[in-house]
Order: structure tokens, then C-alpha cells, then sequence
């Protein structure tokens, strides 16, 4: 999709003129893992005009496969965003009703030949809120590559600009039976799959009502872990963020929550995406270290945030000297 951002932190009913990028949420991964060495390739449906053109070099300037991409309809999916400063939090006005990747279909692809050596598959809930084609797709896809055995990790992503959690509810629900690894909040687990917090719980704090429901959530849906972020906001470029993963081992729960990191933003879009393409490195690297991995996301996250753009572009060099330099080293196995 297309970004177009008001410039020098200007509104956008003041500002004469954007600031026109490109970005999605899988996208950002496929972009963000290119960077930290693995190859990747991108599915989706753009336009056969200079706006898909676009796009696709965007893609490519990144080493992003796009074989996968098929070409129809006429227009892109746009969002405007509305940078915030201080006391001011951006905003985000969304125009995709139309877009190319609601006209996709399942025949469109031939999904033995895009799972059958993958070694990873990701999707967000983003993309799940862009109509039944799009929903269709995007489950035959999960189902696919559930069939050749590829880890699934799915994003929540619950955008409610663009559904609401009644329309959501069932969806995501559906998409669970497909999926090994999901970056989720509480409300995720408790409002959207309604996973209910115990009639005796006496918690207060996110940590908590995590610890209750969560357990809860892998055993129906039988995940091998859950990642997140807990963010707090002192102004809108000044944020702070700490990592969190659980998951079952040997029928107990083993859980994290990390240091929080406190950092000035330059561009905080797409740091969901970063700290998830981070985490998904650390599994493909050692994938029964989440600890490691929910660092590295905690970290790319965090750079992430000190660049113009939707998505990260760190080498694992960049990134691993974060990590140091923040104390997280000493986590690798």
C-alpha cells in the first residue's frame, strides 16, 4: 500500500502537500527479514499501473521476491498519516474499500508451488479486515502451508478503523486453527477470541490478566508461543517498550517480560512489524529460544522507530549491537 505522511509534523487539514512511501504490514516483514539475510517473497495483488509499479520497486530495491504478486484492478491501498508530536498522537485515515487486493482470488495462485520449500509463513490482521476475497486467500494460504508443515505466525493487528470486533471475531477465530506463533495483547486473546479471565480473578495489572488468559488461549488453539509488546507513552515521540513471550513446556507455562528500552521516535510506524520480523529471525534461528528471539524483536523494534519509513532496514550486525549494548547478549544459546 501507499503512505502518504504530512510533512514537519504538520495536520492534515493544514498541510498543501505528502510525503509518499510504501509500506503493509507483511510487507515491512518480508522487507526486514531481507535485511537480516533471509529470502523472501511477498504475495498480493497490485495494480498494472505506475502505482504498482511503484510498489514492486520498492520491493525489489529491498531484494524482495515478487513473483508471487499478481497484477489487476486499478487502484492501491492508501493510508494517510498524520504525524504526531508532544502531547499530539499521530493519526491514521485508512482508503483501501477499493483496492487491487480486494479484487484476489484463491485461482490466482498456485499455492504447491509458494509452500512446498517455504520455511516460514506470516500474515497480519490487517489484512484479514480487507474483504472476503481477501479473507478467503489469505486462509487457503494459512491452510496451506499448516498442510506442508510451515510455521504460521499471525499478527493480530485489530484495526478497528477498518472492522469492528463483532465483523472480526469469527474470522480470527478461523485463522487460529492454522496458526504456531501469534503476536497478541490481552484484548486480543480476551475481547476478539473471548477468552474469559477466571470468575475468582483478582488482578489488575496487563502482566496478570495475561497469566490468566493466555495459558488459556495456547491450549485451545494449541500455539507454540505468543509475543508482544507492552508500550508506555510519555509524549508521542518519546516512548518506551518492553517484550513479552509465552509459551508451554512439558505441560508448564514458561513466560517472560523483558526489560522495557526508553527511546526518542523519529517514525514510529511499523514498529509492530519490526519487532515481529525480529522475532521470527530469532526462531528460524534457534526456535526453542524465545527469550532470544523476543529480544531481538524488542530491539529491532526499537531502531525501527529511529528511521523515516515503514519498515526496518538493520543488518543483524546493527541490531546485535543493540542488543549488546542494552544487555541482551548474554540471552543467545
Amino acid at each position: 500500500m501507499m503512505r502518504l505522511s504530512t510533512p514537519d509534523y504538520s495536520t492534515i487539514d493544514q498541510t498543501h502537500s505528502f510525503l509518499a512511501n510504501y509500506g503493509g504490514g507483511e510487507a515491512n516483514v518480508a522487507v526486514a527479514l531481507e535485511h537480516m539475510g533471509h529470502r523472501t517473497f511477498f504475495m498480493s495483488k497490485l495494480p498494472p499501473n505506475q502505482l504498482g509499479d511503484g510498489a514492486i520497486t520498492h520491493l525489489h530495491s529491498h531484494n524482495v521476491d515478487t513473483r508471487y504478486v499478481v497484477r489487476g484492478s486499478t487502484t492501491i491501498g492508501i493510508y494517510f498519516l498524520e504525524t504526531g508530536f508532544g502531547g499530539r498522537p499521530s493519526k491514521v485515515i485508512y482508503n483501501r474499500k477499493h483496492s487491487a487486493i480486494t479484487r484476489i482470488n484463491e485461482n490466482e495462485f498456485n499455492f504447491e508451488e509458494i509452500f512446498k520449500d517455504a520455511t516460514w509463513f506470516h500474515l497480519s490482521g490487517i489484512t484479514l479486515a480487507l474483504g472476503d476475497r481477501v479473507r478467503k486467500v489469505a486462509l487457503r494460504a494459512a491452510k496451506e502451508a499448516h498442510k506442508y508443515g510451515v510455521p504460521v505466525s499471525f499478527d493480530f493487528n485489530y484495526r478497528s478503523k477498518l472492522w469492528t470486533v463483532e465483523e472480526a471475531r469469527p474470522v480470527y477465530k478461523e485463522i487460529m486453527k492454522y496458526v504456531d506463533i501469534v503476536f497478541a495483547s490481552f484484548y486480543d486473546a480476551n475481547t476478539i477470541l473471548e477468552i474469559p479471565l477466571d470468575d475468582d480473578f483478582s488482578g489488575t495489572t496487563l502482566a496478570e490478566k495475561r497469566l490468566n488468559v493466555f495459558p488459556k488461549a495456547m491450549k485451545k488453539y494449541n500455539l507454540t508461543y505468543i509475543f508482544g509488546t507492552d508500550r508506555v507513552v510519555y509524549t508521542a515521540t518519546d516512548n518506551s517498550l518492553a517484550g513479552y513471550y509465552y509459551t508451554m513446556k512439558n505441560g508448564k507455562l514458561e513466560c517472560e517480560l523483558t526489560d522495557p528500552i526508553r527511546f526518542n521516535i523519529y517514525d514510529r510506524i511499523g514498529g509492530g512489524d519490526a519487532f515481529a520480523s525480529g522475532v521470527i529471525h530469532g526462531l528460524l534461528k534457534d526456535y526453542k529460544n524465545p527469550a532470544y528471539a523476543v529480544r531481538y524483536g524488542l530491539a529491532t523494534s526499537v531502531l525501527k522507530h529511529t528511521i523515516y519509513g515503514d519498515a526496518s532496514t538493520f543488518s543483524c550486525e546493527d541490531i546485535e549491537t543493540f542488543m549488546a549494548a542494552n544487555g541482551s547478549a548474554e540471552v543467545v544459546r
